[in-house]
């Protein structure tokens, strides 16, 4: 079942054309020769990929170069980087890994997704996106709750793909219901955004305190809202699937599942 998924969770190819980019330039391509990257963060030291195709996470510098690998994972998903550590959900073992110090370990939730598909950690809050039971994990300190549950109604889910901690919100890629979600950091229902835009897939999220981005994978573009939830923007230029996006300061890095490439543009 779960590979039936991966299928139509990457089965969706459809052209678009450009319009406003919110003032971003397509600066440059990371080709990453051999790999279908679902996601890349940015460290002090490197570039983290997770490449699905090889069942990985590799540290690569900004030509592509690969400075560090750990290998045998189960299909890595939408990391997150904290405090020199990566968070790595495996979607085909339903569990949370961890990189640090050159280890690989085990994370413990509290709670059991079934298969995890992104994650992100803010200091002891942290939330994961539980793609088969619809729904969100919070672990906050001590206590483990869920946010949402199977549906197309406001504060439903419907496989969700990633989650983004940002201040007091959660941010989810609700990736069939075609849209983004807003929850506080209770669980409570803020906003739904994106559903009036035709997203095909909404697959990958970043947010920083004045841009929500989206990766829409069917239609080959990333769409950029502000927190009222109006587009305010969108990119298309070297989008092949994007299937997540990174918020680095003035740059954004944005993962192309079947190119094979990172698009990096500049503000």
């Amino acid at each position: 079942m779960k590979n039936i998924i991966i299928i139509l969770f990457l089965g969706f190819l459809f052209l678009t054309g450009c319009s406003n980019n919110k003032g971003y330039k397509f600066v440059k391509e990371i080709k990453l020769e051999g790999m279908n990257p679902i996601s890349a963060a940015v460290g002090k030291t490197g570039i983290w990929v997770s490449d699905s195709k090889n069942n990985r996470v590799i540290k690569i510098n900004e030509s592509g170069k690969i400075l560090e690998e750990f290998n045998d994972f189960k299909r890595p998903m939408h990391i997150s980087l904290f405090k020199g550590k990566v968070y790595i959900p495996e979607f085909l073992n339903d569990s949370i890994k961890v990189i640090g110090n050159g280890k690989v370990l085990n994370f413990n939730l509290g709670i059991k997704p079934n298969a995890p598909a992104g994650i992100d950690v803010a200091g002891s809050f942290i939330a994961v996106a539980d793609f088969y039971n619809h729904r969100i994990i919070v672990k906050n300190g001590d206590s483990t709750y869920t946010i949402g549950k199977k549906g197309h109604k406001n504060g439903e889910l419907f496989y969700p793909t990633d989650v983004k901690i940002v201040k007091d919100k959660i941010v989810v890629a609700d990736a069939y219901n075609n849209r983004v979600q807003v929850f506080n950091r209770e669980g409570k229902f803020i906003s739904a955004i994106g559903y009036k835009d035709s997203i095909k897939v909404a697959t990958g999220i970043d947010a920083d305190a004045n841009e929500i981005l989206v990766t829409d994978s069917g239609n080959n573009r990333v769409l950029i809202y502000n927190w009222k939830g109006k587009r305010i923007g969108t990119l298309t230029k070297s989008l092949n699937y994007p299937i997540d996006v990174f918020i680095d300061r003035d740059e954004i890095l944005i993962s192309n599942f079947y190119k094979g490439i990172i698009s990096v543009y500049k503000k």
